[in-house]
């Protein structure tokens, strides 16, 4: 997992640093060409010191041991604690669904089963091979399509705006393709006539350069100029 994760991170262009304890773990690094690389055990202070955790945005823990996983959420809870800093975004896997929830209650923010994940899989390609792949090659091929939540800020322009009155596709060439509204509610594909309100999540797709163009453009407090030209 660990692997093939660092591969996709390397592809996205993000930072990042990987701490295993593991015997051969100098060698595994230098072989698949790891950036940054830590020996020690993941959930010491020493670590997470020496990884710089204090200005990082999340953890992952992979560790097929599942109290490996319930150390290092415990430990990047208390430090985040005692930084009082905003909380950071954990991200873990467990075999079983009782440790699923387990690890969830203990503090993390996403916990993925691979049995569960492999299964979804495998019965999409059995109900339509033809489009196995192409969520695939739509989010996590070199097209560098990204697909982001962003959350509409209380002071922004678009606010109280119907999505078509908003031309974020057409300032931004991004796609709105979902919205979580602040009362849970979920609207896929929204209609042009959907109102914009504080607190409601976009779900939406563009190139990396457009994406920043999106953020940017939400977190306005000013109508952008060209929008008297559209």
């Amino acid at each position: 997992f660990t692997i093939e994760l660092t591969n996709e991170l390397k592809k996205a262009h993000i930072p990042f640093v990987v701490i295993s304890n593991e015997d051969n773990f100098e060698e595994i690094a230098k072989e698949y060409k790891y950036p940054f690389y830590i020996k020690a055990e993941p959930h010491t202070d020493l670590a997470m010191k020496k990884s710089h955790l204090s200005s990082a945005k999340g953890v992952i823990t992979l560790s097929p041991n599942i109290a490996d996983n319930i150390a290092m959420i415990s430990s990047v809870r208390l430090f985040e604690n005692e930084l009082g800093r905003i909380p950071y975004y954990i991200m873990s896997i467990a075999d079983k669904s009782v440790d699923v929830e387990k690890l969830l209650k203990l503090g993390a923010n996403e916990v993925i089963n691979p049995n569960k994940l492999m299964a979804k899989r495998a019965t999409a390609i059995a109900k339509d091979h033809k489009i196995k792949n192409l969520l695939e090659e739509f989010l996590y091929s070199d097209t560098n399509i990204n697909l982001e939540e962003l959350k509409v800020p209380k002071k922004s322009w678009i606010l109280f705006k119907k999505l078509k009155e908003s031309h974020l596709r057409d300032l931004t060439s991004c796609s709105v393709v979902a919205i979580k509204s602040k009362n849970g509610k979920f609207i896929p594909i929204p209609k042009d006539s959907v109102i914009l309100k504080p607190g409601d999540v976009l779900l939406v797709v563009g190139t990396s350069k457009d994406m920043r163009k999106m953020r940017k453009l939400i977190r306005s407090k000013e109508k952008p100029k060209e929008l008297d030209f559209i």
